[in-house]
C-alpha cells in the first residue's frame, strides 16, 4: 500500500495537499488489475469512478457510428482519466482499455466530489489537468495538419532520447506495442511501419520494440 500511496502522491490530482491528507483519502481507493486490451470504461457509460493509472498504460479512444475507434490518448502511471466529471456529472466521453496490462486506482465519484469540496485545491487541479488535455489535443490537431507521419514519429523518438545525447548513439525500448504507439500518434499500424522505414536514412533502426538512433542530431533534422 505504501508503494501505491507513493504513486498517488505524485498524481497531479492531489497536488498541493499534504501527504497525510492524501494517504487518508487514497485509503478509500479500490485497486483493480486489467489484462491486456481489457475494457475499463465504455464510451457513453454512466459515470461512477475517477481513475488513476498505477502501473502500465491505458488507452483512451473515441468511436463513430459505424463502430470504428481511434485512440486519443495513452495514459501513463500517475495520469488520471474521468477527472473532468468533477466539473459536472454525466457519462464517459471516451472508452478506456488497458494497453499491455494495467493496475488502476478507482475513486468513487461521489466520494471524490465530497473530498474536493472540502479541499478546493483538488478542483483547481482538475482545471489544470483539463487545460493540459486541451493543449495536448490542440497539439495533436496541429500535428495532424502540419506534420507527415515520419515527422510525427521522429518527434516522438526525439522525446525518448536523453537531452545530453546530442550526437551519440542512443538505444531505448518502446514502452508499449507498436500498434498502441501508432494509435497514440494518430497513425494506422502500416503507416507507422512506413514511417520507421522512411527514418532509416536518418539513422533510425527498429528491432522489435528496441529503437537504435545513430545520431540524435540527424534525427532532429527529420522532425
Amino acid at each position: 500500500m505504501l508503494a501505491k500511496n507513493s504513486m498517488l502522491l505524485q498524481s497531479d490530482l492531489f497536488a498541493g495537499l499534504d501527504q497525510a491528507t492524501v494517504e487518508q483519502f487514497t485509503g478509500t481507493a479500490e485497486f483493480r488489475t486489467f489484462a491486456a486490451d481489457e475494457k475499463i470504461v465504455a464510451e457513453g457509460q454512466q459515470e461512477s469512478f475517477v481513475y488513476c493509472v498505477m502501473n502500465g498504460f491505458v488507452r483512451l479512444s473515441k468511436s463513430e457510428s459505424a463502430g470504428r475507434e481511434a485512440d486519443i490518448c495513452v495514459c501513463e502511471p500517475g495520469d488520471t482519466f474521468g477527472e473532468y466529471l468533477l466539473a459536472g456529472g454525466g457519462s464517459y466521453a471516451y472508452s478506456a482499455r488497458s494497453a499491455d496490462g494495467a493496475e488502476v486506482a478507482l475513486f468513487a465519484l461521489a466520494e471524490l466530489q465530497a473530498f474536493a469540496d472540502q479541499h478546493p485545491v483538488v478542483h483547481r487541479n482538475v482545471m489544470r489537468i483539463m487545460g493540459r488535455h486541451l493543449l495536448g489535443a490542440m497539439d495533436c490537431i496541429a500535428g495532424d495538419r502540419l506534420l507527415t507521419a515520419a515527422q510525427r514519429v521522429a518527434n516522438y523518438l526525439m522525446s525518448r532520447c536523453p537531452a545530453s545525447a546530442a550526437t551519440s548513439r542512443v538505444t531505448f525500448r518502446l514502452p508499449y506495442r507498436k500498434r498502441i504507439l501508432a494509435g497514440k500518434l494518430g497513425l494506422a499500424p502500416e503507416a507507422l511501419s512506413r514511417a520507421f522505414a522512411a527514418l532509416a536514412p536518418s539513422g533510425v533502426e527498429v528491432r522489435g520494440k528496441v529503437v537504435l538512433v545513430d545520431s540524435v542530431d540527424l534525427l532532429r533534422e527529420a522532425c
